[in-house]
């Protein structure tokens, strides 16, 4: 009966030890003038080339800047990780980082179409 009474709050604090991580990764999430968007990222046809990609950004409207921001990251984890690319550079159809330029909304989403340059 003891080795009940110490294995009880043993696995009392490793669950609320495992719970607090679990609070603290969400908390951690990126956020891109204030918002957390939702993001997709995908290669127009991963058959032909990884290369070339799109991104959706979810609820545009929430903060075009934001929006903006969020494509832009997205594009460079993309190229870096995702596709395979030893470069963050992109050549984009419209540019997340150029304020003036037009943005194309699909049902409110941003969406943007990127190249990874090798």
């Amino acid at each position: 009966m003891k080795s009940a009474k110490i294995v009880l709050p043993i696995v009392l604090v490793l669950g609320a030890v495992a719970l607090s991580g679990c609070d603290k990764s969400r908390k951690e999430r990126p956020t891109y003038d204030g918002v957390e968007f939702k993001i997709k990222t995908k290669a127009v046809d991963k058959k032909v080339s990884r290369a070339d990609f799109i991104v959706e950004i979810k609820d545009a409207a929430q903060s075009l800047d934001g929006a903006r921001l969020a494509a832009a990251h997205a594009g460079v984890r993309y190229c870096l990780s995702e596709a395979g690319y030893g470069t963050s550079d992109i050549i984009w159809d419209v540019n997340p980082r150029d304020s003036e330029a037009q943005l194309r909304l699909v049902d409110g989403d941003a969406v943007f179409q990127g190249t990874c340059e090798s």
